[in-house]
């Protein structure tokens, strides 16, 4: 009898063992199918924030144009890009960025080249994230940047000085409007009228694509790119 019932126990206790490793085997099933869902979505955040990030920093020089009543330069692109004298876009403790905001001070002393004393501000490039596109064909229908769209768009950008030139730069009048410019090595030379400014900033996580359009009047727009082409 006690045999018996010792080893109901047995069968009990070794079922329960059985459903364990059944249950055991199907969450590890369902968390490996997951774990790439999960790693597509921080990925799309990341590259969504940092879009936005690039849209802030256009309406941030807007606002300080018209505050300050200076010229207010952005400059942007991958990793080493420099400005118009080659000085590389790099933050406080001399790390390369993709973006810096430039205080270019009052438009009669402005020479479009980054100087130590000026007032920046920088924002770094996320981890897996590039300037251009990888599956995107064409620019958004509203990018009025007059630099050739062709992809995988190392540049990141349609911005263009005057003359159509492609450049990595952006000048915000003390208006409000942004505008290209043809620099020299030590002046801003030639800076563009109203609708010159007008661009769009291509970025990539790889699998996904974001666009930041910058309207020839200064309004910033956010696009995705999808099977139906780009969308707000």
């Amino acid at each position: 009898m006690r045999f018996a019932q010792s080893l109901r126990k047995d069968r009990r206790a070794g079922f329960s063992l059985i459903e364990l490793a059944v249950v055991l085997g199907i969450l590890a099933v369902l968390s490996a199918a997951a774990i790439p869902s999960i790693q597509e979505m921080i990925e799309r955040r990341r590259l969504q924030g940092f879009a936005r990030d690039l849209g802030n920093v256009f309406q941030i020089a807007r606002s300080q144009a018209i505050r300050t009543g200076n010229y207010q330069i952005v400059f942007f692109g991958p990793l080493g890009t420099a400005d118009p004298a080659g000085t590389v876009l790099v933050d406080s403790t001399g790390s390369a960025v993709p973006i810096l905001i430039l205080d270019d001070g009052a438009p009669a002393t402005a020479n479009c080249h980054i100087d130590v004393s000026e007032n920046q501000e920088t924002i770094p490039l996320p981890n897996q994230i590039e300037f251009g596109v990888s599956e995107a064909t064409v620019k958004v229908p509203t990018d009025t940047g007059s630099a050739a769209f062709s992809p995988p768009q190392a540049s990141g950008t349609t911005a263009s000085d005057p003359s159509n030139n492609p450049t990595n730069w952006v000048l915000f009048r003390p208006d409000g409007v942004p505008v290209g410019f043809d620099p020299t090595s030590t002046t801003c030379g030639t800076i563009g009228d109203t609708g010159t400014g007008g661009a769009g900033l291509y970025v990539t996580s790889g699998g996904r694509d974001y666009a930041v359009t910058l309207a020839p009047l200064g309004s910033v727009r956010v696009h995705t790119w999808g099977a139906s082409g780009w969308t707000q």
